[in-house]
């Protein structure tokens, strides 16, 4: 369940309205490298390394509870903090650390709809100065239902209370190209990729209107829980995101996606 009294789309006027107050930490989800180099004030930086690992060969997977607990708290966050992300690629690196925490129990946080370019181009204040935080406490409680496994999807391929969402290309999706053993898309999937969602021209979101109408127009329906995936649960992360600012309640994200189902040979794959 999301939380009512968060703004989950954050603007830049917004953020420099509320860039010091002390309840909200900024997370700047780029490389180490790039943060040095220049982020948003008071930013500290939570990199994509720091919240995934490959696991039994499976790239870029939820790291334990207990590694989130610490990587949250050497940044300042507790659980009061409203976290809210940013990234330099139209919001996938911070769309995963909102899925991680949500998976985690947090759903105090919000997405920064401009990234390092869009505050910049505001006059935000910008500093290669890292941002000096103190150590905080971070309990996580583990929220199944913000995650499907093979076998959870396995148990519900036939029950149309749930909708798979494919976000990755057409072409991988109709199995033309294939990352793996093998091509095409879990049955009865519907797809959306996720760069439909971002304004080509400003590299925002769609306003929420567009953004309704598209996924409406592809029949996924708010009433049900959607299964997002891709390859590796980041592109999948991202559409669970702008789903979650649209105000769908029932959603999860497939970590594993294709990097497993598309290496098995026990599993159902449409074309």
């Amino acid at each position: 369940m999301t939380n009512k009294n968060i703004q989950n789309r954050i603007n830049a006027k917004w953020l420099n309205d509320h860039i010091d107050d002390p309840e909200i930490r900024i997370v700047d989800t780029r490389t180490a490298v790039d943060y040095a180099k220049g982020h948003i004030r008071n930013s500290v930086n939570i990199g994509l390394k720091d919240i995934v690992r490959t696991q039994l060969g499976l790239p870029a997977m939820c790291i334990s509870q207990d590694i989130f607990e610490q990587v949250l708290g050497s940044r300042g966050i507790d659980n009061g903090t409203h976290v809210i992300a940013y990234d330099n690629f139209g919001g996938v690196f911070a769309a995963r650390l909102l899925w991680t925490l949500e998976y985690f129990g947090h759903d105090r946080v919000s997405i920064f709809d401009g990234s390092i370019k869009g505050w910049i181009d505001e006059g935000g204040a910008f500093t290669s100065e890292v941002s000096t935080v103190k150590k905080a406490n971070f309990s996580g409680e583990v929220d199944e239902t913000r995650l499907a496994t093979k076998e959870w999807i396995l148990d519900h391929l036939e029950d149309d209370r749930i909708t798979f969402l494919d976000v990755r290309t057409a072409s991988e999706f109709t199995g033309k190209t294939v990352y793996g053993k093998r091509g095409g898309h879990i049955p009865g999937a519907v797809h959306v990729h996720w760069l439909e969602t971002i304004d080509p021209t400003t590299g925002r979101f769609k306003s929420g209107e567009d953004l309704k109408i598209l996924y409406e127009n592809k029949g996924i329906d708010a009433s049900k829980e959607v299964v997002a995936y891709c390859w590796m649960g980041l592109r999948a992360s991202h559409s669970y995101a702008i789903l979650r600012l649209l105000g769908y309640q029932h959603l999860r994200v497939y970590d594993a996606s294709w990097a497993e189902w598309g290496e098995l040979d026990t599993v159902p794959i449409e074309t």
